[in-house]
């Protein structure tokens, strides 16, 4: 008797750490908030981004060798921390819904990179972080700022507001994770002039790097981007490699060639510029 309670007990732990692992790494869909759909397509009115422009071109190394760009949260000061925090309090301060689509899409995409790298820098100061999935819930889910009343997550930016609206898989290369797996964080911010260039410079940077995928002994490993929101790319995973090598340079087409299997993974580590890809 005391056997079989033990091995209902241990049966009972493995089903409850597979599912809470799972619910872990389930990723969100995509699932609009009606309040923020709505733009002004004739607006002119723009955002000012200078103080991101200032951090960005101070901290991000865009020509690191392993080809992923570097963000050197360690060495921000504390005055640069402060100008941060002063340019996430301008963006709150706005009304996204009055500008139009372009300017819009921009705004989102700098609040959202703004507001990571804010939170992995306290976090690199608190504990000296070496993985982003380590902060969990502490990053993504939680209401972490405020925008005409309404309580603000990075997922609700995500999923909520970027991908249900503008139904743009390159979004996915656009928004920094703090991770070694994710889309390069450009070192231009985004306008309402340069975003539509700037998501084709980071497609082209992830599609044609080996984090995006890669290819060996007639097997592909692809990011887990592609297995976490597939339908976002494609309708089915079959169609997967056909369309990455419709978007990739030669050499990496010429190895897609063939190719039918997929597995997928994804490299936490943080992004920055000791870390080993």
């Amino acid at each position: 008797m005391i056997e079989l309670l033990i091995s209902f007990r241990r049966a009972f732990f493995f089903w409850f750490s597979l599912v809470f692992s799972s619910a872990l790494v389930a990723a969100p869909a995509a699932k609009l908030i009606k309040f923020w759909d709505d733009h002004e397509p004739k607006s002119v009115m723009t955002t000012k981004h200078g103080p991101w422009q200032e951090i960005l071109g101070a901290y991000v190394d865009d020509e690191h060798p392993s080809g992923i760009n570097r963000f050197n949260y360690k060495a921000v000061s504390d005055a640069d921390l402060t100008k941060l925090t002063e340019y996430l309090s301008y963006l709150q301060m706005l009304e996204p819904r009055q500008f139009n689509s372009s300017e819009a899409k921009a705004y989102w995409l700098n609040f959202y990179n703004a507001l990571l790298v804010k939170k992995v820098i306290e976090a690199v100061r608190e504990d000296d972080i070496r993985s982003v999935k380590s902060l969990g819930n502490r990053i993504w889910r939680r209401d972490i700022a405020y925008v005409v009343m309404q309580d603000i997550s990075l997922d609700d930016i995500e999923h909520g507001i970027l991908r249900p609206i503008w139904n743009d898989p390159r979004i996915h290369y656009g928004l920094t994770s703090g991770a070694l797996g994710g889309g390069n964080l450009q070192k231009v911010a985004y306008t309402g002039a340069n975003v539509e260039e700037l998501l084709a410079k980071a497609e082209k940077e992830f599609l044609n790097h080996d984090r995006g995928i890669r290819v060996s002994d007639g097997r592909a490993t692809a990011s887990s981007i592609f297995d976490w929101y597939r339908t976002d790319f494609v309708a089915s995973k079959s169609e997967l490699v056909p369309y990455i090598a419709q978007r990739v340079d030669d050499a990496k087409r010429a190895e897609l060639e063939g190719i039918r299997r997929v597995r997928y993974d994804y490299d936490w580590t943080l992004n920055s510029p000791d870390a080993d890809e």
